[in-house]
């Protein structure tokens, strides 16, 4: 195809600059025909859809086909300008190919069985928005969703549902529509196996029932090629990795500050195309900025790969963020465009080559060991030795003796196979329901939906309740003489300064409101004025926000009929906390938080606020399961003495069987025991919370009431009031909670 470039050129002649400035003019010409000679038409179509054009139509640019909501487009997502003036072929990694290009329905996986109860309606594809509904027979309890919906992305709304045999160590894990499990018992040590058939199957393909009476591992599900991510999912969890950096960092030195070494290793081979490789750098180039203003040592390294590998910024550089982003934006599209091959193990090649030499700096220098993200950008499957499942084994394999150190996530754009994204991230097997490391998009639109900032002015809304602020999970001692807690590990704690009495903890559940025990307050009942809360500071006298306080509740049957009985109080601060990395509320039992957090039966807020009770605190003590928290606070830290923590600290306790707490007073239904190893919380600590986790959240189950001796450190044994039986009372005197 011909152009006509019409170009006039102005000059003052001067001695020897003519020669130098027509080369340059000959140069920049034949660059501006490459770029502006229009290679492809306009002539395709989508059935069903329509087309989102490039702004030029030129040599590597993509159109993007978009379909109705509960459509696809098929074969293909998108395709290119290729050499020939010819659009990329109509084919896609599965060997589907089409004439034309058209919209095709979603649908989601059928059931396959569903024990001891049965499900309607009974259909052999299920479309968007096309719901089936759940019941058990009798003597059966429903868990999970009793109804589930077909979303648009081609996964089912809810949880798993199950009828739950009861009298087992674990409750019934259920079977994830569209797939079969082997394994029928749930006694403790038990393993259940799953599989999807033809279909993918995300999450453990393995579970086993451990002594928490929770099954290990992430709740599997199965889904077919086409389905995909909820970019809501993505974009929560870049906010967690950008909260956690930035309280990682809180530190008076250089090093008392965190360090976090991010690696993205980006996908440039040619069927990219001009306009998704520049929203890709674009999503790169955005989070980077996140993580300015940080005071943590954030390090980035940058490599965009085909066949070989090339560096755009190194670790070892030390670059800022605005330093890495302006070496981002000095790179175009025509240094990779004729990018070939997908040799995804040869740029984690150069990862672990990179991690190998600050492990190697950090032994010599005795500093501690960064920690190592690696995000992997990628639209098709790999090519070429290594295999990059064998390179993550190196880079897992000289981490091994660092705890939680290494993090990879995959973010698979388009013709990716998602079991391939689920190979490429770390296999998790503990409890972390809800944490997602491999995300399927279909085109690279949903890059830029998955970094914007949701504007919300209302504070409580804002920051979510039970975020821990650390981005690493230190090793853990106990509150009597035990390891110091890091800056904003535990946000939601608060001192509580009296003018003549020993301060107790407390723990921040909404704007306005802080939970703690009912004896704190024996002697200043009705003195408001004198008492002072610190939030947001580890150090006991000193916060980020200093609270006064409005008005003091405490629960009217307190020590009745026993002593400690019903020990909690609400305090209700004058002013609104303010809400930040630092400063947030923890999750409550019996709340819609707390709800989308566990699996959950059906039944009246009643009826699930009990279930709660007996799955967080293993019925405080009366079943068989094990369940174990942390309790924080500033109190005695030194046997037989009687000094005060200037520094939080935090334990892991255990509950006990309620026959063995062994109580110096009556234990009634709304109380618990606990210890760990050694440990033991003390006077200081009182009203304090005891807090477990949950699909990556924190849940207060206890708050610090007694422990048996006034001596800390002897007959360990703390006792503690049980927020699930309190959130009736809670829920009738804080409003700006939901309860479901």
């Amino acid at each position: 195809m011909g152009v006509q470039l019409k170009m006039t050129f102005h000059w003052n002649r001067q001695p020897r600059l003519d020669v130098v400035f027509m080369v340059w003019i000959i140069g920049r010409w034949s660059l501006m025909m490459c770029e502006e000679a229009i290679l492809c038409d306009k002539e395709e179509i989508i059935k069903g859809g329509w087309i989102k054009w490039p702004e030029n139509l030129v040599e590597r640019s993509v159109m993007t086909y978009i379909c109705p909501v509960g459509f696809r487009p098929y074969p293909v997502s998108w395709r290119y300008c290729a050499a020939g003036s010819q659009w990329s072929l109509l084919r896609n990694i599965y060997g589907e190919t089409a004439k034309e290009a058209s919209c095709k329905e979603i649908t989601c996986l059928t059931p396959k069985k569903f024990e001891f109860g049965y499900f309607e309606p009974h259909q052999t594809i299920f479309k968007v928005n096309e719901t089936i509904l759940f019941h058990c027979f009798d003597g059966f309890q429903l868990i999970g969703s009793v109804s589930r919906t077909c979303l648009p992305n081609g996964k089912w709304s809810g949880n798993v549902p199950r009828c739950n045999t009861g009298g087992s160590w674990c409750p019934n894990p259920g079977i994830p529509l569209g797939s079969m499990r082997i394994g029928h018992r749930f006694d403790l040590y038990s393993i259940v196996r799953y599989h999807c058939g033809t279909n993918i199957l995300r999450g453990s393909s393995t579970r086993q029932c451990l002594v928490s009476g929770q099954w290990s591992g992430v709740e599997p599900h199965c889904e077919n090629r086409y389905a995909f991510d909820n970019v809501k999912d993505l974009a929560k969890q870049l906010d967690i990795l950008e909260l956690a950096v930035h309280s990682h960092g809180v530190g008076s030195h250089k090093k008392g500050r965190g360090q976090v070494d991010f690696f993205f290793v980006i996908d440039v081979t040619r069927s990219l195309g001009k306009e998704n490789f520049n929203k890709t750098f674009d999503f790169v180039t955005t989070f980077i900025s996140r993580m300015s203003g940080t005071t943590a040592v954030v390090r980035f390294e940058v490599i965009a790969f085909g066949t070989y590998p090339s560096k755009i910024t190194a670790i070892n550089e030390e670059l800022t963020s605005e330093m890495v982003i302006e070496r981002i934006k000095g790179i175009g599209y025509r240094d990779y465009y004729e990018c070939r091959g997908r040799r995804t193990g040869l740029a984690l090649n150069v990862v672990y080559s990179s991690i190998n030499e600050t492990l190697n700096l950090q032994k010599k220098s005795g500093s501690p060991m960064p920690k190592q993200v690696i995000i992997i950008i990628t639209h098709g499957n790999y090519n070429g030795a290594p295999s990059p499942f064998t390179v993550k084994k190196k880079i897992t394999n000289l981490l091994s003796n660092f705890t939680n150190t290494l993090e990879i996530y995959a973010i698979g754009i388009g013709e990716v196979p998602k079991d391939y994204l689920e190979r490429l991230v770390l296999k998790k097997e503990t409890i972390v329901q809800g944490q997602r490391y491999a995300f399927y998009l279909p085109s690279f639109d949903y890059l830029h939906e998955a970094q914007e900032k949701p504007r919300k002015s209302d504070n409580t809304q804002t920051f979510e309740c039970g975020i821990q602020g650390n981005i690493t999970q230190r090793p853990v001692g106990r509150v009597f003489g035990g390891i110091l807690s890091a800056e904003f590990d535990w946000p939601w704690q608060v001192n509580i300064e009296f003018p003549t009495k020993v301060p107790c903890g407390g723990s921040i559940i909404s704007t306005r409101w802080i939970l703690t025990a009912a004896h704190c307050f024996n002697e200043t009942i009705g003195e408001t004025d004198n008492i002072t809360i610190w939030a947001g500071s580890t150090r006991r006298r000193i916060g980020l926000q200093k609270l006064s306080v409005e008005e003091v509740i405490l629960h009217e049957d307190f020590r009745k009929p026993t002593e400690f009985n019903n020990d909690i109080a609400l305090v209700k601060v004058k002013e609104t906390i303010i809400f930040s990395s630092h400063v947030r509320p923890v999750c409550l039992p019996c709340t819609k938080k707390s709800a989308q957090l566990l699996v959950l039966p059906t039944g009246d807020w009643k009826e699930i606020c009990n279930y709660e009770g007996v799955l967080l605190t293993s019925d405080n003590g009366r079943k068989h399961t094990t369940v174990s928290g942390y309790v924080i606070g500033w109190g005695y830290y030194k046997k037989g003495s009687k000094l005060s923590s200037l520094t939080l600290k935090h334990a892991q306790v255990y509950i006990q069987p309620y026959l063995t707490c062994n109580s110096p007073y009556p234990l009634t239904e709304n109380m618990f025991c606990a210890k760990g190893p050694e440990a033991d919380a003390c006077k200081g600590d009182s009203g304090g919370p005891l807090v477990i986790k949950r699909s990556h959240r924190w849940i207060q189950i206890g708050i610090i009431s007694f422990g048996r001796t006034d001596v800390c450190g002897q007959n360990l044994m703390g006792f503690y009031t049980s927020v699930p039986k309190m959130m009736s009372w809670i829920k009738e005197r804080v409003t700006d909670l939901v309860y479901e």
